[in-house]
């Protein structure tokens, strides 16, 4: 199943008129994504992000209203684009046919891999939610992509037996904070001995998911 294409939400962009302008607008996006794949989000500059295609910096305040607007664009495209992968992820046929410890083995790799490719992100938004009232915190969209996450495994999880019950779904919500406060950890500080991008971290947060689960 293909990704649709995502639209980033109109009240933080200067809506593009032509076709070109759309152009540059998605390409501004895709070079903002790209270089905090890697780099913090304080590390991240406009005009870096204006040379990673190659335009000037009054053309990215044609398209975004401050760098604070650009930022939550692509958080919220961030979301948006996790939220389809998971939802895509749980349809695939693949999933009726795996046993308990291979289920959770491919929800860690979706989990590390979007941790991965969008650690800058990840940090600056995490940073920022700490900075908000309770009331403000709800409404952020990584709160709601940790809920969908966290509904979504629990749902996955019911269609093998002895998972519905209360006491293993109590336990199915501890794993899965499990991996988000390592996850979390890692694109914050990243301390190892294991880090984010070492193939055995998700080998190793794998084996200690599903030995706490008794899948071992």
């Amino acid at each position: 199943m293909a990704e649709a294409q995502l639209q980033p939400p109109q009240h933080l962009v200067h809506a593009p008129q032509q076709r070109r302008g759309h152009e540059r607008q998605d390409a501004l996006i895709r070079a903002g994504l790209h270089l905090t794949e890697a780099r913090d989000w304080d590390a991240v500059k406009v005009g870096d992000i204006a040379a990673e295609i190659g335009c000037s910096i009054g053309t990215f305040y044609t398209r975004f209203r401050t760098k604070e607007a650009y930022f939550d664009v692509l958080l919220d495209l961030m979301v948006q684009t996790m939220l389809q992968r998971t939802e895509v992820f749980h349809g695939e046929p693949e999933r009726r046919r795996e046993a308990p410890a291979q289920f959770i083995a491919s929800w860690v790799h979706l989990g590390v891999h979007s941790f991965r490719m969008h650690r800058g992100l990840y940090a600056t938004a995490l940073l920022n939610l700490r900075r908000l009232e309770p009331e403000a915190r709800s409404s952020s969209p990584l709160v709601l992509l940790r809920d969908r996450s966290r509904a979504s495994l629990l749902e996955a999880m019911a269609q093998y037996p002895g998972w519905s019950a209360p006491t293993a779904q109590a336990r199915l919500l501890f794993a899965h904070q499990m991996m988000q406060g390592v996850l979390l950890n890692a694109v914050l500080t990243n301390p190892g001995p294991l880090h984010l991008d070492d193939p055995a971290f998700e080998t190793e947060l794998t084996g200690a998911l599903c030995a706490y689960l008794g899948m071992a």
